[in-house]
């Protein structure tokens, strides 16, 4: 007979629930597995003989999931147990993560058994407290820090992962003299069973949309420059209009907010885009394009010149785009092979840049809607008159390629379709 025991304090939701990125609903996986057998049946009973547990087990674990999701998931009759329309958004949610977790499980067992009945049961056999333990490790580095942000012990931490590990027969860690960490191979079943996982957030963001209720979490990613300003304009718009929304935005550079989005820690990146896209399971949405500037503090010597030229810009002092930016070409090339001008300081930091320009006679390359935000916050810069040799940015958002969007996140994207900053 399977066995699936959660470590209780693991299993805790209120702990679980301070890892930032941890999953906002996510029940048990031994009564979400007794939904989707009732739910493939039509019966408890049938249901019961394929998991191999007794009938009111079967029972009590979807009566438990019907009181977690708060909704009735099926109407039972004397011929059977039949799933009301809550309980087909959640079915239709809960197999896609169930086979995700499967496809996860299966590419993680790459170098080792992979007949079908072994991938199948190492999968059926994955619980909760396992998954929680490997994101949190994978999220906070080591072993250590994930049981500190968790505020479960070190020893249910390791007990829940060394399980794991042994389960898919992969080692999942490696110890270094910094402590015990995540290897690759774990980093990759991290991210897989974190994207599976979502789908039962998207499940109930789904019931409560279906309840009216528009509520749930939205996870963002926006670019430190080309974008940041945009998405945080359209952000206080919408958490103004939607109050029950969570709206959780994460800055970074587009390396590590690609990930983050591959693995299911975002479901949007905002900013500037790539076109086409690095790789092909994510896919670009433009929302608008901008034109590049040169922007200087009001009061500025040039900025009352009529006709601003070469030389006047390479003889000031500049804010420098980072080498890795994409804006850098462009402030290279208004320069052609001759020299730079002066710089001191390199960032892709928009802070940074209102601050420095408006406290200096420093010059510093920017998008029209960033200058546009300086508008909103005391309008301390312009734009000199000269132009830009370079085409404009696509400003967009890039999404999961094959992703069922949430009713909430289909709403938010719509959103940002029509906001003019």
């Amino acid at each position: 007979m399977l066995k699936s025991i959660d470590n209780p304090d693991l299993a805790r939701p209120e702990i679980m629930g301070r890892a930032s990125d941890g999953p906002g609903f996510f029940p048990s996986l031994t009564r979400l597995r007794a939904f989707s057998e009732v739910a493939r049946f039509d019966s408890i009973s049938r249901a019961s003989a394929e998991l191999r547990r007794s009938q009111s087990a079967v029972t009590q674990a979807v009566q438990n999931l019907e009181q977690e999701v708060g909704v009735e998931l099926f109407q039972r009759a004397s011929t059977g147990s039949y799933l009301t329309k809550m309980g087909r958004i959640l079915q239709r949610r809960t197999d896609r993560c169930l086979l995700a977790i499967r496809n996860a499980v299966q590419t993680a067992r790459r170098d080792g058994n992979n007949d079908p009945r072994v991938i199948s049961n190492a999968a059926r056999c994955i619980t909760r407290a396992q998954i929680l333990a490997l994101t949190a490790v994978s999220e906070h580095g080591s072993f250590a820090q994930a049981a500190r942000y968790a505020s479960v012990s070190l020893t249910s931490l390791h007990r829940a992962a060394r399980g794991l590990e042994k389960q898919l027969g992969r080692q999942l860690f490696f110890t270094t003299a910094q402590g015990v960490v995540i290897n690759p191979a774990g980093t990759r079943l991290s991210s897989d069973l974190l994207l599976a996982i979502r789908e039962l957030e998207w499940a109930l963001e789904e019931i409560n949309a279906e309840k009216g209720e528009l509520r749930g979490r939205l996870l963002v990613g926006s670019l430190l420059l080309a974008g940041n300003q945009y998405i945080a304009v359209a952000v206080d718009r919408f958490v103004s209009l939607h109050p029950e929304v969570n709206l959780r935005l994460d800055h970074g550079s587009y390396g590590d907010l690609l990930s983050k989005l591959r693995g299911g820690s975002i479901d949007f990146l905002v900013g500037q885009l790539k076109n086409p896209a690095p790789v092909d399971d994510v896919r670009e949405l433009p929302l608008r394009s901008e034109k590049y500037v040169v922007a200087v503090r009001r009061g500025h010597p040039l900025a009352a010149k009529q006709r601003i030229t070469r030389r006047d810009l390479l003889g000031a002092e500049w804010v420098a785009p980072r080498p890795s930016a994409q804006r850098r070409r462009v402030f290279e090339d208004i320069f052609g092979p001759g020299p730079l001008p002066r710089y001191a300081v390199e960032t892709h930091s928009l802070l940074t840049i209102l601050v420095m320009l408006s406290e200096s006679e420093r010059l510093a390359l920017m998008t029209e809607s960033e200058l546009g935000l300086d508008r909103r916050l005391g309008n301390h810069l312009v734009a000199l008159d000269y132009k830009i040799d370079a085409p404009p940015i696509d400003i967009g958002v890039t999404i999961r390629d094959h992703w069922e969007q949430s009713r909430l996140q289909c709403k938010f994207l719509s959103f940002l379709r029509t906001q003019e900053i």
